[in-house]
């Protein structure tokens, strides 16, 4: 499984008791969902996997989409709930569908225990064979050696994060200051990289490694200095097409939030009183605007999004702003 951040990313219907998998029904027909839709059927499809029940998960992606969801993420997880409910033909539908929305990660692919009863057939050989290609055109780098150590870097700053709640909510000072080695030196060795070759882009490491150059920008937070200089450099980058819009979307927020100013795309949350809302934000009302024009969906979505995948009560209404 993949946890939706749904972007990514994270959100009663019988039991179905068919196998066929679902139909594509013609755009113009397809049932609007509301952002709050969206996220219950999701959030009711998780439940389903989570308590051992992956066939009665199955009709909410089927409703998803029939309503013209094609997350990649989403999609593969409505493959691993029909594995696992024993519905093989369904099961690789679902991963043809998620190839061809993009899915990337062949590694995962490969190692998912959800798909074992999958891997023997010509038809994940094939699924498998179009996911390789669209992650080695993600890898593409002039500078493979400086791909594969961002690579590394990024592999490290997420396992230090994931490890911070495996114990429980709060994260004793251990793994908080394991967390801070780390950022200290990723934010170090970064610094020399752009001294050297300027922000390293999509050409330069690949797409998927220049998602983990700005990670570890995003995460430099003891080193504000350095996050607003990255955030002039990224901009630079987008005006070349090198970097993603959101990706300067999530760093502005990062870089006034650090300043103690409202945020202007609604990415930077906190908790309040056990509820995971937005830090304040500039202009609130227009703030669903400002996230279309840089790529990213509702306010709604994303607060839904982050009480999927950090297990919390989450709102989209802000913290208000300082006068």
């Amino acid at each position: 499984m993949y946890r939706l951040m749904a972007l990514l990313v994270g959100l009663n219907l019988a039991a179905c008791a068919h196998s066929t998998a679902p139909s594509t029904p013609p755009a113009a027909t397809a049932p609007q969902l509301s952002a709050a839709e969206r996220s219950a059927l999701v959030t009711q499809a998780e439940q389903r996997i989570a308590a051992n029940a992956p066939a009665e998960a199955l009709p909410f992606y089927r409703q998803l989409w029939d309503a013209g969801e094609r997350n990649p993420g989403m999609l593969y997880n409505a493959a691993c709930a029909a594995s696992l409910a024993g519905q093989k033909p369904e099961a690789l539908q679902w991963l043809e569908r998620a190839a061809d929305a993009g899915l990337d990660d062949a590694e995962h692919l490969t190692q998912d225990t959800d798909l074992v009863g999958l891997r023997d057939e010509p038809a994940f050989a094939q699924v498998l064979a179009k996911v390789q290609a669209t992650d080695a055109k993600k890898n593409v780098a002039t500078d493979p050696t400086l791909r594969d150590e961002v690579l590394k870097r990024m592999a490290v700053d997420q396992a230090v994060r994931k490890a911070l709640f495996v114990d429980g909510p709060k994260p004793g000072p251990e793994k908080i200051e394991r967390l801070n080695e780390v950022d200290r030196d990723n934010t170090a060795w970064l610094k020399g990289v752009i001294a050297k070759h300027g922000w390293p882009g999509r050409t330069l490491v690949g797409e998927r490694a220049s998602k983990g150059v700005w990670l570890m920008v995003q995460h430099a937070d003891l080193d504000r200095a350095f996050q607003r200089e990255c955030l002039t450099l990224l901009e630079n980058a987008l005006a070349a097409g090198e970097v993603p819009k959101k990706d300067v979307a999530y760093l502005t927020d990062r870089v006034l939030v650090g300043e103690g100013k409202p945020q202007r795309y609604g990415t930077q949350f906190t908790d309040k009183d056990g509820v995971m809302v937005p830090q304040p934000i500039e202009d609130a009302a227009q703030v669903d605007a400002r996230r279309a024009s840089m790529g990213l969906g509702t306010l709604e979505e994303y607060a839904a999004q982050m009480q999927r995948t950090f297990s919390r009560p989450a709102s989209a209404t802000p913290l208000p702003v300082k006068q």
